[in-house]
């Protein structure tokens, strides 16, 4: 597994070869492969739950929601809603404060939340042996829903990870799945991310941009080892990021 991201307004992103979660709002037809559609299937995000997931999901469901700067208070509840969804099953019997119970309301609120999450009819698994694609299509879902269901798989999801959109979808909480290798991200720019993350994202090795704003095109040209501000290379790399050539051997060494 390798991690790559994807620079620009172009969402042409490599597939790896082997099994991977895809997420975004239209999936392509691949052979062999499988897709979850929030419309048809159903997914329970407890199953099987371990401490490490929990904790992610515990992590992600405040960022959702977010409640301010990591003070007392939002490191209790974080640890609380670990807690709780380490001991129930399914999501709709977890059991906490008010708080906890607020923030799963807040959820199952949704009749298409409450539909895939708590129904298990259809229901679809999630793990690293096939090609899954998520079509998590917000214009016909919403925003919030796609946002919730595509943070739930990949907390699920051990192997690697294909996000077109990771402007949409990235937390900071992802940064470990750069420290892991397994992360094919891309975005419109990199303002899209939050800022711990966003430094993390450019720390990776294999970068390519296609139509990349002028701001982002000179940030990543910066990062490109033995070019200066203003040397033949930089320029180089720069003006090829803007204009949607900088794919392949553009890639950041």
């Amino acid at each position: 597994m390798l991690n790559t991201l994807y620079v620009g307004f172009s969402k042409e992103v490599e597939l790896p070869p082997r099994g991977y979660l895809f997420i975004d709002d239209d999936v392509p037809e691949i052979p062999q492969s499988r897709v979850f559609d929030p419309t048809e299937h159903s997914f329970n995000p407890l199953k099987n739950i371990d401490y490490r997931t929990a904790r992610a999901l515990s992590e992600l469901l405040y960022t959702i929601s977010p409640q301010g700067e990591n003070t007392l208070t939002v490191r209790n509840g974080k640890r609380a809603l670990l807690k709780a969804l380490l001991s129930a099953e399914p999501i709709e019997d977890v059991k906490g404060d008010d708080e906890v119970r607020g923030m799963i309301d807040d959820l199952l609120v949704s009749p298409l939340l409450r539909k895939v999450l708590c129904n298990p009819e259809n229901e679809f698994t999630v793990n690293g042996k096939s090609k899954i694609f998520a079509r998590l299509n917000r214009a016909e879902i919403g925003e919030f829903d796609a946002l919730v269901l595509g943070l739930f798989l990949m907390a699920h999801y051990n192997q690697q990870l294909v996000i077109p959109d990771f402007g949409f979808y990235g937390r900071d909480a992802h940064v470990s799945l750069i420290r892991e290798g397994r992360l094919v991200a891309g975005v419109n720019t990199l303002a899209e991310l939050p800022p711990k993350l966003r430094q993390a994202v450019l720390l990776v090795k294999e970068k390519k941009a296609a139509g990349a704003t002028a701001e982002d095109a000179e940030t990543l040209a910066t990062y490109m080892s033995g070019f200066a501000r203003g040397q033949e290379g930089f320029n180089a790399y720069r003006d090829a990021a803007i204009v949607g050539r900088c794919r392949g051997n553009c890639s950041l060494q």
